[in-house]
């Protein structure tokens, strides 16, 4: 499974690099929009080094970061000698758009883990909310990666800091680019750092990373 997981994640590599680079024409719509690789490295790391066994994702465009997400999980469920993670499914994703989620869904179903990723569609801060309402304390997150329209960001940060355990990280894409969001980006990073609860701190890779810890339940 692992292999295979490998080899949808450089096959989307590739197409982000020409995305990128220019030299495939795509529309704003078809555009994966993804994470780069060194983002994506840098995360399955870092759940890795967390032993986390839980994950929470808001903006699943076509499913690049979910892949490098949940090798990370499988790979601690394996390293746990556990046969599953605590929850039927250690990756929950939410998109509202469904020509993404179609891509998605087949690049899941290409890499074998279907079965590992549980998808809600629809808006994500009603996801959230109807989410946060089902978790005991038993379900908490032990990360969540948001990246998602950066208008409603501080309303998806409020609503998963209650469902991410003391511990736990909270990663939002976009902090440093494009520059065209820094304004909204700065208003969101003073926001969340005046919480009394949480500590956080700009990681200059990829696309610019805010990384929050949760330090307290209140």
């Amino acid at each position: 499974m692992t292999l295979n997981i490998w080899n949808v994640l450089a096959k989307l590599e590739d197409r982000s690099k020409l995305e990128r680079s220019g030299k495939v024409v795509v529309s704003r719509e078809e555009m994966m929009l993804a994470i780069t690789y060194e983002t994506g490295l840098f995360f399955n790391i870092f759940l890795k080094a967390m032993k986390a066994k839980r994950a929470l994702e808001i903006g699943t465009s076509t499913g690049y970061s979910s892949l490098w997400l949940i090798e990370a999980l499988l790979q601690n469920t394996v390293a746990n000698k556990q046969e599953k993670p605590s929850s039927s499914r250690g990756l929950i994703t939410i998109e509202n758009d469904p020509m993404k989620l179609e891509k998605a869904s087949y690049n899941f179903s290409e890499a074998g883990v279907s079965d590992k990723i549980d998808i809600m569609e629809g808006n994500a801060l009603e996801c959230l909310r109807r989410l946060s309402g089902t978790l005991d304390n038993h379900e908490l997150f032990d990360f969540v990666f948001i990246d998602a329209d950066k208008e409603n960001l501080k309303g998806y940060f409020d609503l998963v800091l209650p469902i991410i355990r003391v511990g736990g990280v909270i990663a939002t894409d976009n902090v440093l680019y494009p520059t065209d969001y820094r304004p909204i980006m700065t208003s969101f990073i003073e926001y969340i750092r005046a919480k009394p609860n949480v500590q956080s701190v700009t990681v200059p890779i990829g696309h610019g990373e805010e990384i929050t810890t949760k330090n307290a339940d209140n």
